[in-house]
């Protein structure tokens, strides 16, 4: 019984870098096809038409 604790925590070990092996491969080439972050699609141009028409009785 011995015998069969570190042969599975081996393959236990194998399989974890394994894992971390290809998430950091996909990781790494990830970045580079990945879009650059555009700041000016997520800019906030202010209240639309509906938050005025909402707030128009209270001004």
């Amino acid at each position: 019984m011995a015998d069969s604790a570190p042969v599975s925590l081996e393959r236990s070990i194998g399989a974890d870098m394994k894992f971390f092996s290809q998430l950091f491969a996909a990781l790494l080439l990830g970045g580079r096809f990945a879009t650059r972050y555009r700041p000016e699609d997520h800019y906030m141009r202010g209240p639309g038409p509906k938050w005025r028409a909402k707030h128009a009785s209270n001004a």
